[in-house]
C-alpha cells in the first residue's frame, strides 16, 4: 500500500518553486463580528426591505454567523442583497428560530462573501450590502438580532 505525505493549502513548501503561498486571510485572518438588530412594524408590507449591514466583499463568513428570527415579524426569512433577495437565506421561520446560513464544511467554506452571495464579480467599492426582505405582509411587529462573523486579513 502506498503511503502519501502531502500538505493542506495552508502550508507553503519553500523547496517547491510551484508551491503557492497560503492566502493570508485564510491562514492568519482576524475575526471581525458585526452585531445588530433590525425591527419591523406590524404594518410593514410585502416588498419591505431592511438594510442589515455593509460587509467587506472579501470577508470569509464563519459558521458563527446567525440571524435570531424567533421574534421576526414575518413567516418567511429572506436575506440576501438588495437585488438578489434570497442570496443568503430563504426559509420559513418555523424551520428554526436561529438561522445559521454558513454550516461547518459546507460548499461556502472558505469563500469570499461576494462568491457566497453568487455575484459574478467582486463589487467595485469592495462592499456587499446585506438586506432582509419581506415576501408577504408582516404577521406582527418584531425584531431580528443578528451577528455576522467573518475573517479579514
Amino acid at each position: 500500500m502506498a503511503v502519501v505525505t502531502t500538505n493542506s493549502d495552508l502550508i507553503h513548501d519553500f523547496t517547491d518553486p510551484d508551491s503557492v503561498p497560503p492566502d493570508p486571510q485564510r491562514a492568519r485572518g482576524r475575526i471581525v463580528v458585526a452585531i445588530g438588530t433590525v425591527a419591523n412594524l406590524s404594518t410593514d408590507s410585502s416588498a419591505s426591505m431592511y438594510h442589515l449591514a455593509d460587509i467587506p466583499a472579501e470577508a470569509i463568513l464563519l459558521p458563527d454567523t446567525f440571524f435570531d428570527v424567533e421574534n421576526w415579524g414575518f413567516a418567511q426569512v429572506v436575506i440576501g442583497t438588495r437585488t438578489d433577495t434570497d442570496a443568503l437565506v430563504d426559509q420559513t421561520k418555523a424551520t428554526e428560530t436561529v438561522v445559521t446560513p454558513i454550516a461547518v464544511g459546507d460548499a461556502n467554506h472558505g469563500l469570499a462573501l461576494w462568491e457566497v452571495l453568487g455575484l459574478a464579480e467582486k463589487p467595485k467599492d469592495g462592499v456587499c450590502q446585506i438586506w432582509a426582505h419581506a415576501e408577504a405582509a408582516a404577521t406582527g411587529a418584531g425584531s431580528m438580532p443578528f451577528g455576522i462573523h467573518y475573517l479579514m486579513p
